[in-house]
């Protein structure tokens, strides 16, 4: 029931067990200066728990065991001193007996080496403090009061006296410790500190204000000033407060675990992430066109550092092109590299479905379509804080890993600041890949990193066995095996469709709307949604997915809740937009929209004049309409015979021949060949629909 070296408190005292025999127990009061061991009966102890007078207790000199001195030093000393005084004593159990412990202890004092006070001391230092020889190291720790302030009575100042210089200095008083927190927080614990000297200069203008009489040489010295700064803020503390917040948050806070520990096996989460390459491209006709950076999406697999789908072309980074390299991590990639004519096997590249989590930052998830991914595919999306690339610490490793391998010898990669020195060349007019090119070597690295790169830093769970080789491919594989594989087959098309933005389309006549383009398919004309009547019903609210690369094909969803749709075709009547992508359509229909405001304020300034001719006409006109006695029933029914005379006028005026007289006399053509005679049947005979009287006239 009881134990050697057991503390236990005993009406309020404590005391430690120091020998367990048959029926009775040997233990020593720590709390008293001349304890001595003594002898109880367990019968007594048993009583003594069972009135609630006995308890057991944490050992307060715990910590003794963990102290290690350093060899040769006074505490080192002192305690193998201590130990070999004593050691005589404590040889065996029958110390704790009074008559020969002083037998014992008559011997060491005739030796000589320590007088019986001392003794005694030593001896009760060793049973309170648990029986061991660090039970005899002296207090160090305790001295100096490392931390507190000191409580000195009086003005004059505590410490060493100054050696050099005048004046005897100045206590720190708690006036002055006020005096330099508010020196210290306005100019030391902030995002823009200052060093420490720049600090105390600013105490020192702050305190000659409320003391103006103390001479410059008893002020508070630096030394007092850093003493003050280093007892009162933690470094912890001045860290935090002189660090941006998301800077500590992002590479100074501490580290609670790893990725790889929260990952219970491949596809149990992704992560996504996007960058601008560090490398110039040319047009893939025209090398001589220099056209920029390309953007390289990456989707890596926590557990097995597997890089699982990628993305690289010019598109900015969006929800767009980011859910093009998530279809591409959840499909078959041979025939993706078959496109870059690159053969790969299916186990080269095992990583298809969907897996279970995919994290990337908030702006590209920020889109009502993640939903569809959400609740159709049961994907958990988690978004990162802004500005914590931390967050998504493997895949951001993974850009560096990728273009480590081509940035030191390709052409045309970044190189240091934009602005150049004097006579040196600029790194883009260097630029000779393509995009085909660069696509190419991404591939061939990202094949090399999955099969063949050790990964030197993985943290490797306790089960997985030590001839698994931290390789990418050969942790997915036996992840697959031997953990839960999280990773669920989908077809390609629902989910690319089901990814796609979506917008609002209207139907009419004409088809589905959408950018003031219209589509159609054979699903509406079954429908009769586009028969010109006003008893057809066509909804009202319905959503199409389109492909922002290709303008000729949207994906209608004719229900509402429901993934079923409806692949339709541009029309005809909006055959202008045929083979462009959306953002061109866009662009076109912007340019259009631009002319089109410009030609209506010309048109309005014309309309006027029309608007201004018109009124003039018909003002001449009625100033001219002559007053006749004619009645109104006459001049009504003169209509008829009036309008036939002009339409005989109108004939003969249009019959009549146009003659052009020719201001000069055309010169005579003198032909370089003898011109055959022409039989051929005239072209334009004038004259035969002229009456004889205009001939003879």
């Amino acid at each position: 029931m009881w134990q050697t070296n057991e503390v236990v408190k005993f009406d309020d005292k404590l005391y430690r067990i120091l020998l367990v025999l048959p029926g009775e127990v040997v233990w020593i009061c720590l709390e008293s200066e001349t304890a001595q061991p003594e002898y109880v009966h367990e019968l007594t102890l048993n009583s003594f728990i069972n009135d609630s007078r006995l308890f057991r207790h944490d050992d307060p000199f715990d910590a003794m065991y963990l102290d290690e001195p350093v060899f040769g030093s006074v505490a080192y000393k002192k305690r193998e001193l201590g130990l070999s005084v004593i050691q005589p004593i404590i040889v065996d159990t029958l110390c704790f007996d009074p008559k020969v412990r002083a037998q014992r202890v008559d011997k060491v004092l005739q030796s000589g080496i320590a007088s019986i006070a001392t003794i005694y001391k030593l001896l009760r230092r060793y049973w309170q403090r648990g029986q061991s020889p660090n039970s005899l190291l002296p207090d160090y720790k305790k001295s100096g009061a490392p931390g507190k302030t000191r409580a000195a009575s009086g003005q004059k100042k505590i410490g060493r006296v100054r050696q050099y210089g005048d004046g005897e200095g100045m206590k720190v008083t708690p006036d002055i410790e006020r005096l330099f927190r508010i020196t210290i927080e306005k100019h030391l614990l902030n995002k823009n500190a200052e060093k420490t000297t720049v600090a105390y200069r600013r105490f020192a203008d702050l305190f000659e204000q409320y003391f103006p009489n103390v001479l410059v040489s008893d002020r508070p010295t630096i030394r007092q000033f850093r003493y003050f700064y280093n007892r009162e803020y933690k470094q912890s503390e001045r860290l935090i407060a002189r660090t941006d917040p998301g800077i500590y948050k992002k590479d100074i806070r501490p580290l609670s675990s790893t990725a790889t520990a929260h990952a219970l096996g491949p596809g149990s989460r992704y992560e996504i992430d996007a960058t601008i390459a560090d490398i110039y491209l040319v047009d893939n006709q025209d090398r001589s066109k220099i056209i920029g950076r390309p953007t390289v999406y990456i989707v890596v697999d926590v557990f097995s550092r597997i890089i699982t789908g990628f993305y690289i072309g010019f598109d900015n980074a969006s929800y767009v092109v980011a859910m093009q390299a998530i279809v591409n991590a959840c499909i078959d990639k041979t025939k993706v590299c078959r496109e870059l004519g690159i053969d790969i096997s299916v186990e080269e590249w095992p990583c298809v479905g969907l897996p279970d989590v995919i994290l990337a930052d908030r702006g590209e998830m920020m889109s009502h379509q993640v939903d569809a991914l959400i609740a159709g595919f049961n994907v958990r999306i988690e978004s990162a804080p802004p500005r914590r690339g931390d967050a998504k610490g493997i895949v951001e490793s993974c850009f560096r890993t990728l273009q480590a391998e081509f940035k030191p010898y390709a052409p045309g990669a970044v190189e240091g600041n934009r602005i150049k020195k004097h006579g040196e060349r600029d790194y883009r007019l260097d630029a000779v890949m393509s995009i085909t090119d660069f696509s190419q070597i991404i591939l061939r690295t990202i094949l090399f990193r999955n099969n063949y790169h050790v990964l030197e830093k993985y943290d490797r769970d306790e089960d997985l066995p030590a001839d698994i080789p931290s390789i990418p491919i050969e942790l997915w594989k036996w992840g697959m095996q031997h953990r839960m594989g999280s990773l669920r087959q989908i077809d390609a098309k629902p989910l690319q469709i089901a990814l796609l933005p979506r917008a609002k389309v209207t139907i009419s006549p004409f088809g589905v709307r959408l950018f003031e383009m219209f589509y159609s398919s054979s699903e509406l004309l079954k429908e009769g949604w586009l028969h010109r009547s006003t008893e057809i019903y066509r909804p009202d609210s319905l959503e199409a997915a389109y492909e922002p690369g290709c303008a000729d094909r949207i994906y209608l969803f004719p229900q509402s809740g429901s993934r079923v749709y409806w692949e339709c075709l541009l029309t005809d009547k909006s055959r202008q937009f045929r083979g462009l992508s959306f953002w061109q359509v866009w662009e076109i229909q912007a340019a259009e929209k631009h002319y089109k405001a410009n030609a209506k304020f010309v048109a309005d300034v014309k309309r006027r004049e029309l608007d201004a001719f018109i009124q003039e006409k018909i003002t001449t006109a009625t100033k001219q309409s002559p007053v006749t006695s004619v009645s109104n029933r006459e001049r009504i029914q003169e209509i008829r015979p009036n309008k036939k005379a002009a339409r005989d006028a109108e004939r003969l005026q249009r019959v009549r021949p146009v003659i052009v007289e020719n201001e000069k006399p055309l010169a005579d053509v003198v032909a370089l060949k003898p011109v055959e005679e022409d039989y051929s049947l005239p072209t334009f005979i004038p004259g035969l629909f002229e009456d004889n009287e205009e001939s003879q006239e």
